[in-house]
């Protein structure tokens, strides 16, 4: 499960790489919406894969 968040935080970032227009050096928002959604939905995915997992006994 954490190769999945770290797949969703590396497209968050590329994709805000993407995001902002050179010639005008303004962001696109839609752009940056997805961006900042797949980051932080890969961060949570990521935090809570690396969790240890608790042993009874």
């Amino acid at each position: 499960m954490s190769k999945n968040g770290l797949f969703l935080l590396s497209i968050g970032c590329l994709l805000l790489l993407f995001s902002v227009n050179t010639v005008t050096a303004a962001y696109d928002i839609l752009s940056l919406v997805t961006a900042s959604t797949l980051i932080i939905s890969g961060l949570i995915i990521t935090i809570k894969g690396k969790k240890p997992k608790r042993r009874r006994g």
